[in-house]
């Protein structure tokens, strides 16, 4: 019969479209039909400003034509480019889906209402940290591009209040980006913005910007208080380090006098009617309040519930070379190389010496024989200016050694363990002449770390509490296997066991699906299209049966809230598609550009920042040198 002939020739040309191939080593490896429309090649295809041109043809009905008048602002760019020639029509599929349904990292590009978020409190609790720092979370995580509205940009306009209305409305109706749907108004300088009706200090500000918004933008108004009431801390920990406490010398005298004119927001129930979220002491304890029955409200509860403005570190790491590195490969969870093997201790040094001892720089060198038996000439049992005791860097050296650093730590041949350098400069020689391969010593400057000083027993040192997470997989474990664990007794008889290890399947590696494995060569010569799609939608383009960036950045979500509560430095170790997220995120770098950014093996990366404004970098190489600096992972 005809149609169980046309039936059975469909099966054949679909099973021929979704064929396997053997790679030649016993594997399947994954081909994908071919989806384009025939009118148009695989090929590079820009990023997408409109609609793609090959569409569905229009309903004639007027029950279909009623389905075209959906709301789908925002629908041509809620979805990632690599999956642009799947929505355009085909001779197996005539009418597809014109848009797929939206992913996590987008989900902001399907804002249905206008908000207006305004962050208000006295002055110098952190408002604009707060502010910008919710933006980039927004934007990132989710896609919910957003704008910053300084109130003190408008202040001294003769009708700034306007203006500022109007630059809303601009922003609503010509963002940028297309039509956005939420701003963020702010202020940094609290007492110079007063005299706005932006500034919100009062119920009846706060009930003007309520109703302008309402009647002429259409936009609701999310209002963020933030309340501090153990002022000596924040003091201490903010205030102080604060431009604005340094450059004016009357700073508590305007906090005083705002004091008597800020209204908190109340709640007797006069404004009940208002959408809020009162931050009490930051992470400490938050009150919403009309904040979950929107996607944005939701957001900004759950991410202000974590921040805070107050000075933290983060130091990222990836694993040791790993076996895979070597090979160039992909996914998997190999073991570590023997250079990975080398890193682990080093790194183990870097987390007890830097991070928990305090010491402003680190640096690793390893000698060779002829280099060792000029050390006496390069090393000295004077100090420089500041120091006492121990054995010195004298003269000049290569890498980060810089003279009158202090040797703290050598090792005695690759794969030994790491030993305190002796008191003595003739026994620490003949420790270094005696080793049996090559020489690696390890120099710091600042800090109270090493027994070998005039400090006393190494047990009373300052010990600075700090944290350790890895991801789930087998070389970031092995890294971080050679890290002490020693219990610090706190006041208040606490105890804190130092760097306790967590491991988070979070912080995991991108899944790459089919192509765990293989190395780019052989995914470019196995499945082209796949590669064509990747290069140009790195950020959207998934795995097949594996994940994207917008996968990884789903899932670092909750990490990266949990890990904006802290206060101690935290070291993690990780992998290079997930630390770029991370990093990008902690320095304010836009996702679009974090899948090109290079997380180098073998090298910590210091990130420094508080709400003051403050971000420093510092790059830490621990070595061994790598012979061949293609990890391959540089495409992934």
């Amino acid at each position: 019969p005809p149609l169980l002939a046309a039936l059975a020739a469909a099966a054949s040309a679909a099973a021929a479209s979704a064929a396997c191939c053997d790679d030649g080593r016993g594997q399947r490896a994954f081909q994908r039909p071919a989806l384009l429309c025939e009118s148009s090649p695989p090929q590079a295809t820009p990023r997408l400003q409109q609609r793609p041109s090959c569409v569905r043809p229009p309903p004639s009905s007027s029950i279909a034509a009623s389905f075209e008048e959906e709301d789908t602002t925002g629908a041509d760019s809620a979805f990632v480019l690599s999956q642009q020639h799947l929505l355009r029509p085909s001779s197996h599929n005539p009418t597809p889906t014109m848009v797929p349904p939206p992913i996590e990292g987008l989900s902001g590009h399907h804002l249905r209402h206008r908000i207006v978020t305004a962050v208000i409190g006295l002055p110098l609790r952190g408002q604009a940290y707060i502010a910008k720092r919710l933006q980039h979370y927004l934007d990132f995580f989710h896609g919910a591009h957003t704008e910053l509205f300084n109130v003190n940009d408008y202040v001294n306009r003769p009708n700034g209040d306007d203006e500022l209305l109007e630059a809303l409305r601009t922003h609503f109706e010509q963002g940028s980006k297309g039509k956005q749907s939420h701003a963020i108004i702010y202020t940094t300088n609290a007492w110079s913005a007063a005299s706005s009706q932006w500034s919100g200090h009062s119920k009846s500000r706060r009930r003007w910007m309520h109703n302008a918004l309402e009647a002429e933008l259409h936009a609701e108004l999310h209002l963020v208080e933030i309340q501090v009431n153990d002022i000596l801390e924040h003091h201490l920990m903010y205030i102080q380090r604060h431009r604005l406490s340094q450059e004016d010398p009357h700073y508590e005298d305007h906090i005083r006098e705002y004091s008597t004119r800020f209204v908190t927001i109340q709640e007797d129930g006069t404004e009940d009617d208002l959408n809020y979220i009162k931050v009490i002491d930051y992470n400490k304890k938050v009150v919403t309040n009309n904040m979950m029955s929107t996607f944005i409200g939701s957001r900004i509860a759950q991410f202000l519930s974590s921040v805070h403005p107050y000075k933290r570190t983060v130091y990222l790491s990836r694993h040791g070379e790993s076996e895979y590195n070597v090979e160039k490969k992909i996914g998997g969870d190999s073991s570590l190389s023997m250079l990975g093997r080398e890193y682990a201790p080093r790194l183990a040094e870097f987390a007890e010496l830097v991070i928990c001892s305090g010491a402003e720089r680190f640096a690793v060198v390893t000698l060779g024989s002829k280099e060792v038996e000029g050390l006496r000439a390069r090393l000295s049992k004077v100090p420089k200016s500041g120091q006492t005791g121990g054995i010195f860097a004298s003269g000049v050296w290569e890498g980060d050694v810089r003279e009158g650093m202090r040797l703290v730590r050598m090792q005695m041949g690759y794969g030994t363990a790491f030993e305190e350098v002796p008191f003595s400069l003739d026994e620490t020689l003949k420790l270094a002449n005696d080793s049996p391969g090559p020489l690696t010593l390890i120099f710091i400057e600042g800090g109270l770390p090493g027994v070998n000083t005039d400090f006393g027993d190494s047990e009373m040192l300052p010990q600075v509490c700090a944290r350790l997470w890895t991801s789930s997989l087998r070389r970031t474990k092995q890294t971080a296997s050679y890290i002490k664990h020693p219990t610090i007794r706190l006041p208040g008889g606490k105890v804190w066991e130092q760097m306790s290890h967590r491991i988070y399947r979070n912080l995991d590696e991108v899944y790459a699906g089919d192509f765990e494995g293989f190395t780019y060569e052989d995914i470019k010569r196995r499945a082209p299209e796949e590669a064509s799609l990747r290069k140009i939608d790195k950020l959207g383009y998934r795995y097949p049966r594996g994940e994207s960036y917008y996968d990884i950045i789903a899932r670092l979500d909750l990490p990266i809230q949990q890990l904006e509560t802290f206060h101690e430095p935290i070291l993690i170790i990780g992998h290079q598609a997930v630390h770029r997220l991370v990093y990008a995120f902690l320095t304010n770098i836009d996702r679009e550009q974090a899948t090109e950014l290079n997380i180098p093996l073998h090298t910590v990366i210091k990130i420094e920042y508080d709400g003051t404004g403050a971000l420093q970098e510092t790059r830490f190489f621990l070595g061994p040198t790598r012979l061949d600096e293609d990890d391959g992972q540089r495409y992934l």
